[in-house]
């Protein structure tokens, strides 16, 4: 059981990384536009990365993570074969959407853009789900999962900390889908003890979003910072 101390300090960092900071990126742009006459499009992938390495740091320093164990895989074939089945069922649903409120943007993307598509394809896993993992799954389970008084609880309190992080995009689609991939992503780290697996099925998720047309409403981030 935490002691009321360890409770100060894990709500306030549960409060200033998962709730200050992604309101910090809304207004980052125009600050760092006033203060130093910069004009920059978004600076999430920056902010993201410097978390990342920072809560990394903590956990090597404490002896709780090494550089191997962000790439530990060793999960069965059943939990592929179920993540990918997942997968397969929800681009269905994701591509049947689209086409019903704005099919003009149906793979638009490749079809325009296939170099840059491919580009991104590559840079999002490296550059965002990596990170994301760390800060959303691992970091969030060793340090703010405890918090609550449930596992459930703690599930969806960190589903909603993940979709919150997503306010940059400023519409409901983008809180909506980043919720329930948060509870897939939870879920699937939580029951199968691999970063790499949950990262795997979070880059597909993320690049199915892009390629069937989704991703003006996930426009910042990977895609800002690549078309600079």
């Amino acid at each position: 059981m935490l002691s009321r101390h360890q409770l100060i300090l894990r709500w306030s960092g549960f409060v200033c990384l998962y709730l200050m900071l992604p309101v910090g990126m809304i207004f980052a742009p125009a600050w760092i536009k006033l203060i130093f006459g910069i004009s920059i499009r978004s600076c999430v992938i920056p902010a993201l990365l410097v978390a990342a390495m920072g809560v990394y740091g903590i956990g090597a320093l404490r002896g709780m993570i090494r550089v191997g164990d962000l790439f530990r895989l060793g999960v069965p074939c059943a939990s592929w074969r179920k993540m990918l089945l997942r997968w397969l069922f929800f681009c269905s649903v994701l591509t049947a959407l689209l086409a019903g409120i704005d099919a003009d943007r149906l793979f638009l993307f490749p079809a325009k853009q296939p170099r840059f598509w491919g580009i991104v394809m590559i840079a999002y896993p490296i550059l965002s789900v990596l990170a994301q993992g760390i800060l959303f799954r691992w970091f969030y389970d060793a340090f703010f999962a405890p918090l609550f008084r449930t596992p459930r609880a703690s599930l969806l309190a960190g589903a909603a900390v993940f979709a919150f992080a997503h306010i940059i995009f400023l519409n409901p689609w983008a809180i909506l889908f980043t919720f329930l991939g948060g509870i897939l992503f939870l879920s699937s780290y939580r029951g199968t003890g691999s970063l790499l697996f949950s990262g795997i099925e979070h880059a597909l998720y993320g690049n199915a979003l892009f390629t069937i047309g989704w991703g003006a409403y996930f426009y910042q981030g990977t895609v800002a910072l690549l078309s600079n």
